[in-house]
């Protein structure tokens, strides 16, 4: 059984790194990062400025005494970082894109996401930013692991969950975690394909 805990500022550096590893061939994060020279480096970067000023304090980010893997959640109600985080999230966000250029067109696909799952969970609800684990150690059970704590709190205050993923695969994973397809849609100018997925609160 994989020992999962909220995860604390301690842990950042090795989270980036493993969410680096993790989404190094996700389509969208490849869309995101481009191909720009040291894209590891500025995937890092992203993840370390995304978790510093965007993942409400750390809250509910979720990982293991070994870092094999992290879950990062919205809380209820929680739609991003405020201004001044935000302010100092875009340095390492638009090294992230490869420039400020670029960022702009990223900018949209990201509105698209975000219009859409307003859309589909108007109401407060846990959000699932980020489910990430060491490529060598994925089939172990440990993305299960991770979502669990939000899940069963979710249940328990009757609250949906909602994420978007842009490999096929792990919709089987999200489906066995009670999340439904909701959507799916191509991002705008882009080559991305995304299953957006809802999960209602269980009764049992």
């Amino acid at each position: 059984m994989t020992a999962v805990r909220r995860a604390t500022r301690a842990d950042i550096k090795p989270i980036a790194a493993v969410l680096t590893r993790a989404f190094a061939h996700d389509p969208f994060y490849t869309y995101l990062a481009g191909d720009a020279p040291e894209r590891n480096q500025r995937m890092r970067e992203g993840w370390d400025g995304l978790l510093r000023f965007a993942s409400a304090g750390l809250r509910e980010t979720y990982t293991t005494d070994d870092h094999v893997g992290a879950a990062i959640w919205f809380p209820p109600g929680f739609f991003g970082a405020g201004f001044i985080d935000s302010l100092r999230l875009l340095p390492s966000v638009t090294r992230l894109a490869g420039g400020w250029r670029r960022l702009r067109r990223v900018s949209r696909a990201l509105s698209t996401l975000e219009e859409r799952r307003r859309h589909h969970v108007p109401a407060p609800h846990f959000y699932l930013s980020a489910l990430g684990v060491e490529p060598e150690r994925q089939g172990e059970g440990i993305g299960t692991a991770l979502m669990r704590p939000v899940l069963e709190r979710a249940d328990a205050l009757a609250q949906p969950a909602y994420l978007e993923t842009a490999t096929a695969r792990n919709v089987l994973l999200y489906e066995r975690a009670g999340f439904s397809v909701v959507e799916e849609l191509t991002l705008p100018d882009t080559d991305v394909h995304g299953w957006l997925m809802y999960r209602a609160p269980s009764s049992t």
